[in-house]
Parts: C-alpha cells; structure tokens; sequence
C-alpha cells in the first residue's frame, strides 16, 4: 500500500488510545431495532486448531530497542496536540514543553462518525445487496439477540448460552455487555421448519434451559436464576488490533507518542476497573512478519508502553493485507479474561486477502468472537476502499458492536479532517465529533450496558 499519507493523520491512534483507557464512567445504551432482508448462503467453512504461540508465523518481539521514543518526548508530542485541538490539560504537574519539530499549525483534531448496523438494520441490509461481492457472503436476514437476566433482572455477562436444532448444536456463544449475544439461524444452516430452537444457559453453578421461537420477535430473553450480577469493579480487556504496513506508519508512530500521558490518565480514573491491555500487529506475507504480539494482557502500563514503542509500520505492497491471520492470533493466542467485558479495537485501513486459500477467514473470526463474547469495534483510517468497509461492518455488526470510521471534506476519504463520508451510510444516522470523544463513549457505553442500562 502506498505509504504516502497526510502528516494530519497522525493525531488518529492519540485521539483513540488515551480516553479509552481513561473511560470508565456509565452511559445510556441503545437496543437493536427488528428488521429483516434476504441475503446469500454462504459454503461451510472449516475451522483448524490454533497454531502453538510456537509458530514462526506469529513472533513475539525482541526487547526493547534503544532507539525507542523518550517518554519525555512523548508527552511532550501528546500535550501539544492536545492543546491544538482544544482540549483542556488534566490538573497535575507541568507537561514538558512541546518539542521544535511539530507544527501546531498543521494540528487539527480527528473527526469520526460511528453506525450501529444492528439498530438501523433495514439501511445495513440495503447496503449488504448494493454491496454483494465485495467480500465474503452471510445470511444474516434471520436474527435473534438473546439476552440472559438473573432472577432480579440484572444483565448476566459472560453467560455461556447454547442452541441446539433437535439433538444437534449450532451455536455457540457467550453473553456481552447488557447479558446479549446474537444468532443467525440461516447463516448456521438452521432448517426453516425447525420452529422452535433449544436453548441451554450457564454460568458458574447456575444452569438453565428454554425455548427460542422464531419469528417471535427480534430480542428473546431467558432467566438464568442465581447467576451473579457484574461486581462493582468490573474486569476490562481491551486488545488494540494493528495494521502495521506501510500506509499506517503515522497512526502507529502517534500512538508510541501517546503512551507517557496514559499512565496519568488511568491513575485519575474513580472508580477504575480491573483493566489490561494488548497489542497484536499484523503485515503480510513476505513481510518480516505476518502476525506479532507485542504485548499479552497485562495490568501494567509501563509495560504496554515499552511494548508498543517497538511497532514499526513497513511493508505491505499491494492493497489487501493479512487480517485473517492477525484475527485468528488475536482470538486464539491470547490470554482472554474470563467474566469481563471484551473489546477489540481495529486500526486498518485495507481489507483481508481472500485468495490464499486459506480455511480460517474473518467470518470465522467474527463466529469465534461470538463464542468468546468478544466485540469488534473497526476504526477505518483514512483510504479505506469499499471492500475494506463492507468486511470491517461484518466484524462489527456479526459482534453487536458498531461500525467507526474517519470523517473528512466533502467528497474525500483522506487528508483534512471535515464533517463527511466516503462510506456508505446514511448521513442523518451519525454524528460527527472528535474521534476521542467518541471512543470515550464506547467504553463508557460498555461499562454501563455491563451495569444494566440500556
């Protein structure tokens, strides 16, 4: 890809990485609204055991080079840019002085929109026709969102629920924040005359079972009596998922500059949960590496830091890049918490390549998030193409997350940021805002759901 991109491009993984970490307030959350289309059946898909952590496709990195950024400098970067955009510095110790080389004229603060596939169905499914092609194909016009209460009606996280057409499962997944997951019968090769659907739910010492209807309504809830409600402090994984070729470069250089001023960020966060971190980058092949993870869940910020002071962007070359394999080492070689909220954010700007027949795709990723009760919130930098959007929706509305993405100038897809989009969404359904601010929300939004607000 090429690597050429407007210097403004920078401040995207400042905006992202620093309130994330920083957001655990609560939040009003929205509910999905009930609508439906007819979409194409996709061919089965085998899925192969995980690769051992062993497999020379997956490194893990040297220690920390001496030519990392200083801290210094890094906060330094961080809190001019900041400035720039307007917002006001955190009470604390002077911030260091902003070095000579950035040019405040030349800051401006990020853009972005989000949309909730999910919530505006009936414009996701009209798109998914207009779009057909682009990647590839699932039939996800018969939906189901299973919600999971106790007997107090307290969302239940991480609740193991299955479904069983007769004595065969088709499903399986683990409850997100607000006690959901979500099912596609037709896409799991569930018969149309199979009425009703058994469902099993689990956590811990509780167990029940039930029965989903179909065509009895878009959300369906069971009882699971005696599951526990989320406790005051809840657990918080966040996975920050890279594009690091070449045409990234700026996001994950910005991002190195940000990580002093994040240690000071989460120690002013009250109440602040059990949060860890992790950090997988991902290339192509032939590049130096396919998939590298940089950095396991972890509690320490220092760590995460030095971690990510080694991601360096290169290689690439053509447009598609690897994301496959850097989803399937995402979900399956890490250390996942069990009964915690689960995010995933992906930072790209191409799609998957789809021609190295390979058996494990990002469809298979989305269904392995599903059963893990992990959410994929895409981020789609500046270029992103239509094939590149139309894969990055699946993964977000496949996990009930939303879809987020750069706005710029009328008509563009890159350079000034600006109160537009390239991407195929209905402008009345998005607002346009500061891409931290946003992110902000997202986390916020999860804790609460997590709390019970809807």
């Amino acid at each position: 890809m090429n690597p050429q991109m407007p210097r403004w491009k920078t401040l995207l993984a400042a905006l992202v990485l620093p309130p994330l970490l920083a957001a655990c307030g609560g939040a009003v959350a929205t509910a999905p609204a009930a609508l439906s289309v007819e979409a194409e059946q996709p061919a089965a898909v085998a899925i192969p055991e995980a690769r051992a952590p062993s497999d020379p496709a997956v490194l893990r990195p040297p220690a920390p080079a001496a030519t990392a950024l200083p801290a210094a400098t890094a906060a330094a970067a961080w809190a001019d840019a900041e400035e720039a955009a307007g917002a006001p510095r955190p009470p604390g110790p002077e911030r260091p002085a902003p070095p000579p080389h950035v040019d405040r004229a030349q800051v401006q603060p990020i853009k972005a929109g989000e949309t909730d596939d999910n919530l505006n169905f009936e414009d996701y499914a009209a798109y998914l026709r207009s779009a057909r092609g682009l990647g590839a194909p699932l039939d996800v016009s018969e939906r189901y969102i299973i919600t999971v209460l106790n007997e107090q009606q307290q969302p239940v996280l991480d609740a193991r629920v299955r479904v069983f057409e007769g004595q065969t499962a088709v499903f399986e997944g683990r409850t997100y924040a607000g006690g959901r997951t979500i099912l596609f019968p037709r896409a799991l090769g569930v018969s149309q005359n199979s009425s009703e659907l058994r469902v099993t739910l689990e956590k811990g010492n509780s167990v029940a079972e039930g029965v989903l209807r179909r065509g009895q309504g878009l959300e369906q809830s069971f009882v699971l009596r005696g599951a526990e409600a989320l406790p005051q402090h809840p657990r918080l994984d966040v996975l920050f998922l890279l594009d690091a070729t070449g045409s990234m470069g700026d996001e994950i250089s910005r991002i190195q500059m940000t990580i002093a001023d994040i240690a000071a960020r989460i120690d002013r966060i009250a109440p602040r949960p059990e949060l860890r971190l992790a950090l997988v980058a991902y290339r192509d092949r032939e590049d130096e590496y396919v998939t590298r993870v940089y950095a396991d869940f972890t509690p320490d910020v220092a760590s995460f830091r030095e971690a990510l002071l080694q991601v360096e962007a290169d290689g690439g070359g053509d447009t598609p890049e690897d994301l496959n394999e850097g989803l399937r080492v995402a979900l399956q070689e890490l250390a996942w918490a069990d009964d915690a909220v689960r995010l995933t954010f992906l930072v790209a700007d191409a799609p998957p390549h789809m021609d190295y027949g390979q058996q494990w795709t990002y469809l298979d990723g989305a269904r392995e998030a599903v059963a893990q009760g992990i959410k994929i919130y895409p981020i789609a930098a500046s270029n992103t193409d239509a094939q590149a959007e139309y894969v990055f929706r699946q993964l977000a509305q496949q996990t009930l997350a939303r879809f987020i993405f750069l706005t710029y100038q009328p008509g563009q897809n890159g350079g000034a940021p600006g109160e537009t989009t390239t991407m195929h969404v209905d402008p009345d359904e998005f607002t346009v805002e500061r891409l931290d601010d946003l992110v902000v929300r997202v986390v916020e939004r999860e804790l609460a759901e997590a709390h019970g607000a809807r």
